[in-house]
């Protein structure tokens, strides 16, 4: 009992050290890692989405004022407001849970904490890589009319609304219709709505929204094709239908399923002419 009293008051040594040795100062705690390197520690990494950028996601839920999407976060991300509005009734009638599907990043994280995405975006930015690699590669792309204006056709290629203007639409199809029509330009041009059309892509200027195609060129190229094609059909005194697309001193151009020949002042009419425009007008068959 006595040795136990005059332990009280007396400061006890810590463990492992000797008498009248002063304790050391506590080494400080390591600052805080972060969270991503504690992660990298464990072999692990977040998934963290930037603004402006293009996923692949996973539809996870349907409703009627929002579509939840997996991106591979720890938080699903959401398509709402008027995001949601800019997708037409019928591409969401056809989407279904487990749809794999493009989106942008909207913001990675709004003041409720969610992830934003843009399906349409998504889809127009894909859009505008398909034309630059079309622009770039020189190649044709078929299409069809779905409007126009003064200056010319509406084309689209993918989401994109392309314009192929006056001068770059086929002269066999500027000269189409009636003889002798006084038509002016867009009473032509909306004839041609919902026609299929080859074009090609002659300027993409993203920061404008500006898209250009020709469908002169488009078919420059494929001519020879054509002709090729034409050549392996015809048989000397076969009978062809085809429409007048120039005339010129000494005859006639005329269409032929895509193919140019001519018809010669000599033969096109029995009786002696001066100039084919007697007989012949642009765009007649």
């Amino acid at each position: 009992m006595e040795e136990q009293n005059a332990l009280v008051g007396q400061e006890v040594e810590p463990a492992g050290m000797q008498p009248g040795e002063a304790p050391s100062e506590a080494a400080p705690a390591p600052e805080s890692a972060s969270m991503e390197s504690l992660l990298e520690e464990q072999g692990l990494s977040l998934d963290f989405p930037t603004q402006g950028e293009i996923r692949q996601g996973v539809i996870a839920t349907l409703r009627e004022n929002e579509i939840l999407v997996s991106i591979g976060t720890k938080s699903e991300g959401v398509i709402t407001g008027r995001e949601l509005e800019s997708i037409s009734s019928e591409e969401r009638a056809v989407f279904e849970v487990g749809q794999k599907i493009p989106v942008f990043v909207v913001s990675p994280e709004d003041q409720n904490g969610n992830v934003v995405l843009s399906y349409v975006r998504a889809r127009e930015e894909k859009d505008w890589e398909d034309v630059q690699e079309l622009l770039e590669s020189n190649s044709v792309h078929d299409s069809r009319v779905i409007g126009y204006n003064k200056g010319g056709l509406i084309v689209p290629i993918g989401n994109l609304r392309g314009f192929v203007p006056a001068s770059q639409i086929s002269l066999s199809r500027r000269s189409s219709g009636p003889a002798g029509s006084n038509e002016s330009p867009e009473q032509r041009w909306a004839k041609m709505v919902g026609d299929p059309i080859k074009v090609r892509v002659i300027e993409v200027d993203r920061e404008r929204r500006r898209l250009i195609l020709s469908e002169r060129m488009a078919l420059q190229e494929t001519r020879e094709s054509l002709k090729d094609r034409l050549l392996d059909e015809l048989a000397e005194g076969s009978i062809r239908t085809g429409r007048v697309t120039s005339l010129a001193e000494f005859g006639a151009f005329v269409n032929i399923d895509g193919a140019d020949g001519l018809v010669h002042l000599s033969e096109i009419s029995w009786e002696r002419i001066q100039h084919p425009n007697e007989v012949l007008k642009v765009g007649q068959e």
